[in-house]
């Protein structure tokens, strides 16, 4: 596991060309002459949601944001941030579900954009702050994340947060991404109707079956490994956090591992057909680019209604730097549009 904070090195020459220059000037501007310290997860944790904050712009305000709890697997209570517009509910939904590697993330990883899409799309939003690994085995994010829908979809969640039940969408970025993914499947299985899932550079692959980049199928991660913000060292890392929320007893662990399922490799769940409405969003310096692209296809090879835009010369967590990248700001707004369409059609 890589020791240091090496995804904040000074841009490596193999990358630079990919990048577009306003990203290069911001990024040597604040982050590349950071000094490498050892990694902690609880110092991590503690500044990940303002570690974009040089490239973030201000955005407007819901009329109302208050936290609450739902649900989530097996009865645990879920922290909630519920973003309200102005006009009066019931409200169309969109659910989010923070970024963080399954490790990160809190109720302010994405408040930026929750806002935004609020006031673009004139729809609630409620934040969803499904618990971490390694304090809870991989994949209780994901449970607590489908919990969660589950409950606000519900009669009793429709009343309790003033939402109309039959017009919700899911999303989120990264781990997010993959969560809102794997939530469409489950959602269509159990017969709730999506009307649009937005996933913002997902993870879609099991990173545990190669120890090199070169061993990955997915060229990006190879031609990429060395991108900022996010390179192979650092997803490595996050993964060998994720499989270390196992039980090291085996017999436990077999047992976990069949909850997991295909939930570890998403190109291989049991059926692609009749899925939600599909929103993929990717970087063109994201190692995780062609895995996002790959599963995108096998949606539309399923005959699945897909909008897929790569965003050329940023990295990775680009959508967080709106104030400095105009890609950053163009993907919010897109994101957000889409949204709005799906959960108003008639519009």
């Amino acid at each position: 596991m890589a020791q240091q904070h090496e995804a904040l090195n000074p841009i490596h020459p193999s990358v630079l060309s990919s990048l577009d220059p306003a990203f290069v000037d911001v990024y040597n501007k604040h982050v590349a002459h950071i000094p490498n310290k050892p990694i902690d997860l609880q110092f991590l944790r503690s500044k990940y949601s303002v570690l974009y904050s040089y490239g973030t712009a201000p955005a407007p305000e819901a009329a109302k944001t208050y936290d609450s709890s739902v649900p989530g697997h097996g009865g645990a209570e879920i922290a909630v941030r519920i973003y309200e517009p102005a006009t009066p509910g019931p409200w169309p939904v969109y659910i989010d579900y923070h970024g963080g590697g399954w490790g990160l993330g809190d109720l302010d990883t994405e408040a930026h954009i929750c806002k935004h899409i609020v006031a673009i799309a004139n729809i609630a939003v409620i934040d969803v702050d499904y618990r971490l690994v390694p304090e809870h085995p991989f994949p209780t994010g994901i449970l607590d994340s489908f919990a969660a829908l589950q409950y606000i979809s519900s009669p009793d969640g429709a009343k309790k947060f003033n939402i109309d039940p039959s017009r919700i969408a899911v999303g989120g970025p990264s781990a997010g991404g993959n969560i809102s993914l794997v939530v469409g499947h489950l959602a269509r299985d159990a017969g709730i109707d999506l009307k649009l899932v937005a996933a913002g550079t997902p993870t879609i692959d099991d990173l545990s079956r190669y120890s090199t980049a070169t061993e990955s199928p997915y060229p990006s991660m190879t031609e990429l490994e060395f991108a900022p913000t996010l390179n192979w060292a650092r997803l490595k890392w996050f993964d060998i956090l994720k499989w270390s929320s196992l039980s090291k007893d085996e017999a436990e662990k077999a047992k976990q591992m069949e909850v997991v399922g295909w939930f570890g490799d998403l190109m291989q769940a049991p059926s692609f057909e009749g899925l939600s409405k599909t929103v993929i969003y990717t970087a063109g310096c994201d190692p995780l680019r062609d895995e996002g692209e790959a599963y995108a296809r096998k949606l539309i090879e399923a005959g699945n209604e897909v909008t897929v835009k790569r965003f050329k010369g940023v990295p990775h967590p680009f959508y967080h730097m709106d104030e400095a990248l105009p890609q950053a700001k163009q993907y919010i707004e897109m994101m957000a549009v889409e949204i709005k369409h799906a959960l108003y059609p008639d519009l």
